[in-house]
């Protein structure tokens, strides 16, 4: 049987897989989630934003993977004595997973999205303009760069598979405010990894993630500061 690459049929399968996720995502950000899908993989032919290509792996490995930690990050907000400043940082971004899609589905999140390579970050700020996403902030330089303008100002950071442990907290300490914590999108837990991490920083929580359509291992690993015991 043919697959169905069109709009609809791309939509028929995210909203499945939203189902089984089981978050809270409306029918329009459903829409504007491949609208995004679309237009990533337009640039994807001549701009080498990702090495998947395929419209449907595409919708698993980017939409869905990314989609796949917002219930986590949802409870943790509804943690927070003042919700409505949550503020998200998302580390080598690349071509915005998964801070694109969390911010087409969060809307009273702000999000900065955090870009070196000059094609993605061109991209990125055309993705945010196309879609109207207010909330969202291109940052196109080096991460060591453009965190000085947000020290101690972000709630969480975030990466999808964008360094070991310990590069990702170095990058991140500067910009969390006190409390705030670093998630970490992994395949597995390797033992070299945990090894990068700088004292009185901690692995807090192990997630397993379940991305609908992908057998492969995926987690996600919630990082905080190691809290001093009372004397």
């Amino acid at each position: 049987m043919q697959e169905d690459l069109t709009k609809e049929g791309l939509l028929i399968d995210l909203k499945s897989g939203i189902e089984k996720l089981d978050i809270d995502v409306s029918q329009e950000q459903a829409e504007t989630l491949i609208d995004y899908l679309l237009e990533f993989q337009r640039w994807n032919k001549t701009h080498n934003l990702s090495a998947i290509h395929g419209l449907k792996d595409s919708l698993v490995l980017h939409l869905l993977d990314s989609l796949s930690v917002l219930s986590y990050l949802d409870d943790y907000v509804a943690s927070l004595d003042d919700p409505l400043s949550f503020s998200l940082a998302d580390l080598g971004t690349g071509g915005g997973l998964p801070g694109v899609p969390l911010a087409i589905c969060r809307p009273h999140w702000q999000i900065h999205l955090m870009e070196v390579v000059q094609k993605k970050a061109v991209f990125l700020q055309h993705i945010v303009n196309k879609l109207s996403l207010a909330n969202a902030k291109v940052h196109a330089a080096r991460i060591e760069d453009s965190s000085t303008e947000l020290t101690s100002q972000i709630s969480c950071c975030i990466s999808r598979a964008f360094s070991d442990f310990g590069k990702f907290l170095t990058l991140s300490a500067p910009m969390l405010k006190e409390g705030g914590l670093a998630w970490a999108m992994k395949a597995k837990l390797l033992e070299d990894d945990l090894k990068t991490i700088p004292p009185g920083w901690e692995i807090k929580k192990n997630y397993l993630l379940n991305v609908p359509g992908l057998t492969a291992e995926r987690r996600l690993f919630e990082l905080g500061r190691v809290r001093e015991l009372s004397a």
